[in-house]
């Protein structure tokens, strides 16, 4: 492979002989409100708890786990839709079902009630994340906290290399990996890209040299959770996007549902997972 990924954001195709490991990349919370944070604490004002913590999560696979992961989903979603379509109603169309954590949650589009045996699927699905063979982990930054010390500097970013750092360290030495995240605005995406490249060729992060980032990373990629046409999805960001949600409710609430129970013993460190599979910064 070569670095021509580092140009500019662009997609990945799946799965590249010389990969041993793809990790998926996904977010919640918002990072950018960094400024609000310090304009209420410069006035002395109250921060709502919901807002503190920012959370960036990945999912580990190698090829094996990745495949059979993927024919998992593939039999779930043609278990409950026709061929695993449906029909949005919004965009008037027959498009392939995403598992969209938000969607699910809130009964929404083909998760609706009408559509689906919603308890059942629930269960089925459960079933299915929890027999995935995968690595997690995740690095949530307090804003509050990040603020109070000063560092005003790009969350996304610093999340990032944290992540990154926890990749090295969670996967075998000589062995090389990908990485993707879903794709967002244009610019949003460049200004991510310059910052990890950066890390990668020049900073390096914690005790990760930048050339053992090249080493073990060969590219990052911004893919969207469809293909084109809506015709298949990327399944790894449609498991990072249900397996981030739950991570970032513990983080926020110290307690643990159900849903995280169900991914807990895929946390790097487990049952040992804090400060590992799961950092919290600062």
């Amino acid at each position: 492979m070569n670095d021509y990924w580092m140009k500019y954001p662009q997609k990945a195709k799946m799965w590249n002989k010389d990969i041993d490991y793809y990790m998926f990349v996904d977010e919640n919370g918002n990072s950018g409100n960094i400024q609000d944070f310090y304009n209420k604490l410069l006035n002395n004002k109250p921060i709502n708890e919901d807002d503190k913590y920012f959370t960036l999560t990945g999912v580990i696979f190698d090829k094996q786990s990745y495949s059979i992961m993927r024919n998992n989903i593939r039999k779930l979603k043609e278990k409950y839709w026709k061929k695993g379509y449906y029909i949005d109603s919004k965009f008037n169309e027959s498009r392939y079902v995403c598992l969209h954590s938000r969607d699910i949650r809130r009964h929404n589009g083909a998760f609706n009630d009408s559509i689906i045996n919603y308890d059942d699927f629930i269960i089925s699905l459960s079933n299915i994340l929890k027999n995935i063979d995968c690595k997690i982990i995740s690095v949530s930054i307090n804003l509050e906290e990040y603020v109070r010390k000063g560092l005003l500097e790009n969350v996304y970013g610093k999340a990032f290399d944290l992540l990154f750092e926890r990749y090295i360290y969670a996967t075998k030495n000589n062995k090389k990996g990908c990485v993707m995240l879903e794709s967002r605005r244009k610019e949003e995406d460049k200004i991510l890209l310059s910052h990890i490249n950066e890390v990668m060729c020049k900073k390096g992060q914690g005790h990760v040299s930048s050339s053992e980032f090249r080493k073990k990373i060969l590219g990052v990629y911004f893919n969207p959770k469809w293909y084109k046409g809506h015709s298949s999805t990327y399944c790894g960001l449609e498991v990072v996007d249900l397996f981030s949600y739950p991570i970032y409710k513990y983080v926020k609430h110290k307690k643990k549902d159900k849903a995280f129970e169900v991914i807990e013993s895929k946390i790097v460190g487990f049952p040992n997972y804090n400060k590992k599979g799961i950092k919290i910064f600062p």
